[in-house]
């Protein structure tokens, strides 16, 4: 099945803890990775984002999909399993310290799901990788 990998890096004069407790609410995620609205957020009793649900729109259509965990090491990295009828994947944003403020480096991995997906694969790809700079971008600047 195809594949493409996607990468952007933004800096936010915001702390890595500030960027962190951001990462943690559901609305954070609407046009990063992908995702335009999320729905059914799973949030744990310490107020982490545990999962969620999402719609994403290309080419007209809109596609429902979920958001699992895949790992998180806290204040430096989250990563979530990604799946919709069309596309497979993994979104992880990676957080460091750049003097006082913070570098967000986002990378989303997506493959096609199915061969009939294959075919189409190409134009969902490209829709998903690019707006990812303009949309780490806009997180950053989020925080400015």
């Amino acid at each position: 099945m195809p594949k493409e990998t996607f990468s952007h890096t933004a800096v936010t004069r915001a702390t890595r803890t500030e960027v962190w407790k951001a990462l943690d609410k559901p609305e954070t995620w609407e046009g990063i990775g992908g995702v335009d609205k999320v729905i059914a957020p799973v949030i744990d009793k310490d107020g982490r984002l545990r999962g969620f649900s999402f719609e994403t729109a290309v080419a007209g259509k809109i596609y429902l999909g979920k958001a699992t965990p895949k790992a998180r090491e806290e204040s430096r990295l989250m990563a979530w399993n990604i799946e919709n009828s069309e596309v497979r994947g993994v979104t992880t944003v990676q957080l460091s310290d750049d003097g006082p403020g913070t570098r967000v480096q986002v990378t989303l991995e997506v493959e096609s799901v199915g061969m009939f997906a294959s075919m189409f694969f190409p134009v969902i790809a490209n829709a998903i990788g690019s707006g990812l700079p303009e949309s780490v971008d806009a997180f950053a600047a989020g925080f400015d």
